[in-house]
């Protein structure tokens, strides 16, 4: 029998689809957008131009300085502007890092924003956010885009193995959100799915990264992916304290990180990995999580991503001052383990 459970989803509009982006200028219209900024990352400029021509007669400012982990500079730069400019919504192109400078802006200034997803990150539903790095970092919530656009065709020419561990920062997503203290059937009837999705296709993309049923059905599984965040476990506080403090790629950190943290958990949560291995058709989870990066071509320890091993200690302390909350406690001595068998980048032994 089902147990009792409480379920919440924030109100964001989804368009989904192969030629999606075509609705843009009509969800421009629904959130009577007239004065907006387009905003992306330099390396997708002339890309988020092409995207956006449907709304270029209401662009009065075109910003392509995000960077990852949104500077300060740059976030108070955007706040300034939206205000100056009197701007009435933006357009925000891409995935994690200027989505996440989106999120921010959009929280401080309450201005609505489009944002066209073209990665796996799951950034859009997600409401936390963070500008800067280290000590001077600091974080926030809300800010969540009126309208995502899924246009799987966007993803073609993204190289495979971005993809890949874009992909796999989605996997991390589903597979922690399954054993989460918040969990309930709905969170892991999505997330079930979202692991098979990705777990079929991301090979699939790394093999032709123009297969478009896959990167079609890649999408829909990140999407489902993104649509619950379980309250922080050892996954996620392990890759983003460390991607945070150390400046390493955010989607491959969380690649790295996931069969090692699903590994702590086997013992605590199986059910959980009794989901995660049907869906990838494995036979233990966390081993199958860790070939599925092997097979994909990903790095499998933090060494691989400019990690230090001085940095290990660091590393450790940093974690160990999130709360975590999980199936099974953590202490600091179980941290220095999961650290360093996922530095060293060897397949997960718990």
């Amino acid at each position: 029998m089902t147990a009792n459970f409480t379920y919440h989803s924030d109100a964001i509009r989804i368009v989904f689809g192969v030629g999606a982006i075509g609705e843009l200028r009509a969800e421009a219209n629904r959130h009577k957008m007239s004065r907006l900024m387009v905003l992306c990352s330099k390396s997708r400029a002339d890309f988020a131009r092409r995207v956006t021509a449907a709304v270029a007669d209401r662009c009065v400012e075109f910003c392509d300085a995000s960077a990852p982990n949104v500077p300060r500079a740059l976030y108070d730069r955007i706040v300034a502007d939206i205000t100056r400019l009197k701007l009435d919504g933006f357009v925000v192109v891409g995935g994690g890092s200027p989505i996440g400078l989106a999120k921010a802006a959009g929280a401080t200034t309450k201005v609505p924003y489009i944002a066209v997803v073209t990665t796996y990150s799951g950034s859009e539903m997600a409401s936390r956010w963070t500008i800067g790095v280290g000590e001077g970092r600091i974080a926030g919530s809300g800010g969540l885009p009126a309208t995502a656009i899924y246009d799987p065709e966007f993803t073609l020419d993204v190289p495979p193995r971005f993809s890949a561990a874009s992909g796999m920062n989605a996997m991390a997503h589903a597979v922690e959100s399954l054993y989460g203290i918040d969990t309930n059937p709905i969170v892991q009837a999505m997330a079930t799915e979202a692991i098979a999705k990705l777990g079929a296709n991301l090979p699939r993309i790394v093999d032709n990264p123009r297969d478009l049923p896959a990167r079609t059905e890649t999408m829909y599984g990140a999407w489902l992916a993104a649509n619950f965040r379980a309250e922080v476990g050892l996954e996620h506080a392990v890759a983003q304290r460390v991607r945070q403090w150390f400046n390493l790629d955010h989607a491959y950190t969380h690649a790295v990180a996931t069969p090692y943290a699903i590994g702590f958990n086997t013992t605590a949560a199986p059910d959980a990995m009794e989901r995660i291995k049907r869906a990838l058709g494995v036979s233990d989870a966390a081993r199958g999580l860790y070939d599925l990066n092997v097979r994909l071509g990903l790095p499998t320890g933090l060494k691989g991503l400019g990690m230090r091993e001085e940095d290990l200690a660091k590393a450790v302390d940093v974690v160990a001052a999130v709360k975590i909350t999980h199936p099974r406690p953590v202490s600091k001595a179980d941290l220095a383990d999961v650290i360093g068998q996922a530095y060293a980048g060897a397949p997960p032994r718990f």
